[in-house]
């Protein structure tokens, strides 16, 4: 199978957590399918990357919290993006960002990138 691109953005914050998993997940299958696949945070879903949210944050009562989700599709190979205006959205820096945050990036990069994706997925 050919390797393909795939962004998916994370519009979704922890007042949401039903929304949470399942692009975590589906990151982490395209990446194990060989697959280039990159997680975009912006508007809420940058509070995801904040230093300490994913530790407290259950997708489901009684399951698993968020960061075991952020831990595999980082083993698996996913690359993680924060959008620059969303930092502001939510008053943080790139100082409030956990390490797994190659980069912060703004609204030309994210549609240069969505363009050049052979698939976007938005959540």
């Amino acid at each position: 199978m050919e390797t393909k691109k795939i962004l998916y953005i994370q519009t979704s914050g922890p007042d949401t957590p039903a929304r949470m998993a399942s692009p975590f997940f589906l990151a982490t299958a395209g990446c194990l399918l060989d697959h280039d696949v990159t997680m975009l945070f912006t508007m809420h879903g940058t509070q995801l990357m904040k230093k300490g949210v994913a530790e407290q944050v259950f997708v489901k009562e009684g399951g698993q919290t968020l960061q075991y989700f952020i831990d595999q599709a980082l083993e698996a190979g996913v690359k993680f993006l924060v959008c620059t205006p969303s930092l502001d959205l939510n008053d943080m820096t790139k100082d409030d960002l956990i390490d797994a945050v190659t980069d912060v990036v703004g609204g030309t990069f994210v549609n240069e990138e969505a363009l050049e994706a052979d698939l976007v997925i938005s959540f």
